[in-house]
Order: C-alpha cells, then sequence, then structure tokens
C-alpha cells in the first residue's frame, strides 16, 4: 500500500488531472457555444490565480519546514511540484484570454477595449504570466542563470496586475480583497522567515 501511495503521490499526470479538474467545465465551455460567458471567465481567472498563490507559497513552506527541521519529505514534494502550479496557472491565463477573444471576435474590438484601464492591466499581467511560463524549464534555468531567479519575481507584479484588473471588472469587492490578502500572505511569510537565523524548535 505504501508503494501503491508513494506512485500515486510522484504521478505528474495525476497532479495535472487534479489541478485542471476544477477547471472542467471552463475547458468544456471551449466546444460549447451555448456555455455562459460570465461564468467562463470567472472560473478561469480566478483558478489561474488560486495557483499562482499556491506556486508562490511554495518558497514560505519550504523555508518554515527548514527552519522546523522536519517535513523535508513534503518539503521535497512541493519542491518538485511548483514549476507544476506556476503553468497550470498559466494555463488557466491562457483559458482565460481564450474565452475572452472567441467572446469578442475581431481584432478592432480588443483594439478598442485594450485602452481601457481594467483590460490593460489584464492584458499586462498575461503577458508577464506567459513570460514566466515560457521560461518555467530546466533549459531556460541554466541559459539565463541569475537571471533566471530576478526574471521570476515578476510573478508579484504579474498577480498584482491580475488582481487590478479582477477589482476593476468585479462587482464583489469583497472577494477580491479576500483573496488579495491570501495573495500577500506568502511573501509576507517569506520576508519573515529569512530574518529567522537556525530552526525555530530544535529537535
Amino acid at each position: 500500500m505504501i508503494r501503491i501511495h508513494s506512485s500515486l503521490s510522484a504521478s505528474i499526470p495525476l497532479f495535472y488531472a487534479a489541478l485542471l479538474w476544477p477547471g472542467r467545465y471552463t475547458i468544456a465551455g471551449l466546444f460549447d457555444p451555448e456555455a455562459y460567458y460570465p461564468a467562463l471567465m470567472y472560473d478561469s481567472g480566478v483558478w489561474s490565480l488560486r495557483l499562482l498563490i499556491a506556486a508562490i507559497a511554495v518558497t514560505p513552506i519550504l523555508l518554515a519546514i527548514n527552519r522546523l527541521g522536519r517535513g523535508q519529505a513534503l518539503g521535497r514534494w512541493l519542491l518538485r511540484r511548483r514549476r507544476h502550479l506556476g503553468l497550470a496557472s498559466a494555463f488557466y491565463a491562457v483559458l482565460h484570454m481564450v474565452h475572452y477573444l472567441l467572446e469578442v471576435r475581431t481584432l478592432d474590438a480588443v483594439l478598442f477595449d485594450a485602452v481601457l484601464l481594467e483590460y490593460a492591466v489584464g492584458w499586462l499581467s498575461f503577458v508577464l504570466l506567459a513570460a514566466l511560463a515560457v521560461t518555467s524549464n530546466d533549459a531556460s534555468v541554466r541559459r539565463l542563470g541569475r537571471n533566471w531567479k530576478r526574471l521570476h519575481l515578476w510573478v508579484y507584479p504579474a498577480g498584482a496586475l491580475a488582481f487590478w484588473h479582477w477589482y476593476l471588472l468585479d462587482w464583489y469587492v469583497g472577494r477580491v480583497v479576500f483573496w488579495v490578502a491570501l495573495f500577500l500572505v506568502p511573501p509576507l511569510l517569506q520576508w519573515m522567515l529569512r530574518r529567522i537565523r537556525g530552526r525555530i524548535f530544535a529537535r
């Protein structure tokens, strides 16, 4: 049973299936002209941001594990999947963009929207997330060297722009504020944990 559990937890395809399962309606909507457009846009956008928060949360969790001196197995598992969380977030962002393009249909409509602040910040966020997704591979890490980490710090401005886009378009400000607060937790924890030297608890 332990071996089966280990093999399942190590399965990358199964992990992706779990990440994409909540977006099955959004994915199916690509092939359903009768699908409810606002729901498609909301689900794809929100899941992109939820997974982005999960991806940036990995670093403070790893720092906490290091400071506590326990939970290394969980840390190794999360470290191997951080990239996949980020790619899944980018996938939902692409779905969000595709549903929008299928709705507006014309380049003139896209350009008309693009000059509006609520759409401009969304496009800028998408470009940044796309750049991070394209460079989320070992070849890019080797090619960029130290610049790779500097580039991927742009995940925070990308997320901030995405939340700004959401805030400008959503009538329910409270839920945006809730997710913004969650987005701020990982970098704040990371900053706090980096100031702690040594382990929090001795074994």
